[in-house]
């Protein structure tokens, strides 16, 4: 196995092409799969070993959001394929994983939403589309939501359609590099996965949102390497500097503690608690955005020039940082903190 940090190295020494349009992210796809680190993460992303997903998670965090979003996919897509498969879909989506075909999960809708228009026994035919699908072009096999007469019901689909995908308005100033255009799946035909409500069904629907969460870190400890290398570079940084420096750092520490916290509390423990991985994707958000900030003022304005590091990592973290449906996660963690202070327990 390639060594993890020269593998991290490589795909942050193209991150620039990337970000620009100059390259695509298939060279870091095949490296991760030779390297063997999606297998890594697939792995280890449930069970005693989840701190090992989170180290890795936050390598590809400081190296290449981008990179890391579809690293998360794939991983998130073999879970659900695990978790609400039967054992011929398992093994057979575990060997398609394990030839170096990359799985994505595509949710969002497009302008018609995707419904099941017939099923022939494990077969569904679907119609409409989704938008936001990251990887566009580079995942074989998606899993996908479509609402079906039983409500919402899991479909994975064959992704690799060139007639299918539309690349052309993915035009965000963040995230470029994952070119998550849109996929036309009117008269697809593909396998049903689990049952009517699996998808959001608790406590892996927003019990695995660590995932991104270690991604995040990871981008944030990046934002504060450059604030460290920037003031080690000064005769006298000065106090203000100084303590720009170890706040910036606080809160990258921070931030991982609260990862880690929870993906232990979703992925490892008798009993998963989704209200950690809720409140540490607020502390997360809230750091990331304060280092931010920081950086900002350390760095002044080399944090704005365009096709360096720090530039293009602040511009991914931001963007990354709005997904998705923030005001119902922290809704919803009230809500359940609520309920269990009125049951008499605590969070």
């Amino acid at each position: 196995m390639t060594g993890i940090a020269a593998v991290m190295d490589a795909i942050a020494a193209r991150a620039g092409d990337a970000d620009q349009g100059r390259a695509g992210l298939d060279a870091d796809i095949r490296l991760l799969f030779a390297a063997g680190v999606l297998a890594r993460l697939a792995a280890t992303a449930s069970g005693p070993r989840v701190r090992e997903a989170v180290t890795l998670f936050r390598s590809l965090g400081r190296a290449s959001l981008s990179v890391g979003r579809l690293a998360e996919g794939h991983v998130n897509a073999l879970r659900l394929i695990d978790l609400y498969g039967s054992e011929d879909q398992i093994a057979r989506f575990r060997m398609a994983a394990a030839d170096g075909e990359l799985f994505g999960v595509w949710g969002a809708e497009g302008a018609v939403s995707v419904s099941i228009e017939r099923t022939d026994g494990q077969i569904a035919r679907l119609a409409g589309g989704k938008r936001f699908c990251s990887g566009l072009g580079l995942v074989r096999h998606a899993v996908v939501t479509a609402r079906g007469e039983e409500g919402v019901r899991l479909v994975i689909v064959d992704a690799g359609d060139q007639r299918r995908q539309d690349a052309s308005g993915w035009k965000t100033t963040g995230m470029r590099a994952t070119e998550s255009g849109s996929y036309d799946l009117n008269g697809i035909r593909g396998e049903l996965l689990g049952k009517p409500g699996d998808y959001m069904r608790e406590p892996w629907f927003e019990g695995g949102i660590w995932r991104y969460a270690a991604l995040h870190c990871g981008a944030l400890e990046a934002l504060a390497g450059a604030v460290r290398d920037r003031v080690a570079m000064l005769d006298d940084p000065g106090p203000m500097r100084a303590a720009r420096l170890v706040e910036l750092t606080r809160l990258a520490q921070t931030a991982l503690l609260w990862v880690e916290h929870a993906a232990g509390a979703v992925e490892a423990a008798d009993t998963p608690d989704i209200v950690v991985a809720l409140l540490a994707r607020e502390a997360v958000e809230e750091a990331c955005l304060r280092g931010i900030a920081i950086a900002d003022r350390a760095l002044g304005t080399r944090a704005f020039m365009e096709g360096t590091g720090v530039e293009r990592i602040r511009r991914d973290l931001a963007f990354f940082l709005r997904q998705a449906n923030l005001d119902g996660k922290t809704q919803l963690a009230a809500r359940l903190i609520l309920n269990r202070a009125r049951d008499g327990g605590s969070t």
